[in-house]
């Protein structure tokens, strides 16, 4: 994988973008892997469950912590406009968060590549409709088969900053919010991931959702964490990748 400087197009492979963040000593921290409709998820069944979960609410927070470049809460917002068009505009905008510079330059940037295969789970998944929301061209790197980058319906309902959610917790509005944290629990130690847990916790009210990975229940304990700290595992549908927390 090759990561071009920001001045440039970010011509990083998204199903490879797992470049690895590292302090000053050179030791690793986090790896930054994503790519468009990450299949730990079941979307349909999820953006289904959010929209009768908060069927009575009239705004959700939707804040995307952990974002990369980005490409996590613009397959979400594919999927609202798919599946629940009439709910975009209560889920929007998606404010996301990464605590990597890098990683919030890209995703405004907006440019990434892709291969065929990841064009044909973008098409699979937006039921054909890829062309309301990304442009395609070939790409200019020999990586890669395509270059795709967001229409403006994308970018004008997403928000990028940079950020640690360790700091932004209390900023976050304590109702109706659904957090989406997911696949970074495990660069935490277990201290880390309880206090993470207990804080969230505390903050939050009735009604606010965590949203986990996979990783975050295999590689780490983020689930278990919660339960001890007031939150309660949703029914999202019969997929066991859907795992998504309540505040009791």
């Amino acid at each position: 994988m090759r990561i071009l400087p920001i001045s440039q197009k970010n011509y990083t492979n998204f199903r490879a973008n797992n470049r690895w963040v590292r302090n000053k000593e050179g030791i690793k921290l986090y790896k930054t892997t994503t790519y468009y409709f990450r299949d730990d998820l079941n979307w349909e069944e999820l953006i289904k469950y959010l929209c009768e979960k908060y069927k009575d609410v009239p705004k959700v927070n939707f804040i995307n912590h952990a974002c990369s470049n980005g490409l996590e809460p613009l397959s979400f917002l594919m999927a609202l406009f798919v599946h629940a068009p009439e709910c975009v505009k209560k889920f929007t905008p998606i404010i996301a968060k990464d605590i990597d510079e890098q990683n919030i330059l890209f995703a405004k940037q907006g440019y990434c590549g892709a291969s065929s295969d990841d064009f044909l789970r973008i098409n699979k998944l937006t039921k054909g409709s890829y062309k309301n929301f990304l442009s395609l061209k070939n790409s200019e790197n020999p990586e890669d088969l395509f270059e795709i980058s967001p229409k403006n319906i994308l970018k004008d309902n997403i928000i990028y900053e940079q950020g640690d959610i360790f700091d932004d917790i209390e900023k976050m509005p304590k109702e109706n919010t659904f957090l989406c944290c997911r696949n970074f629990w495990m660069y935490l130690s277990p201290k880390k991931q309880e206090i993470l847990a207990a804080r969230l916790g505390r903050h939050f009210s009735s009604g606010s959702s965590v949203l986990l990975g996979y990783l975050d229940t295999t590689n780490a304990s983020a689930h278990r964490f919660l339960e001890v700290h007031g939150f309660k595992r949703c029914p999202v549908g019969t997929d066991y990748v859907n795992i998504m927390y309540s505040k009791v």
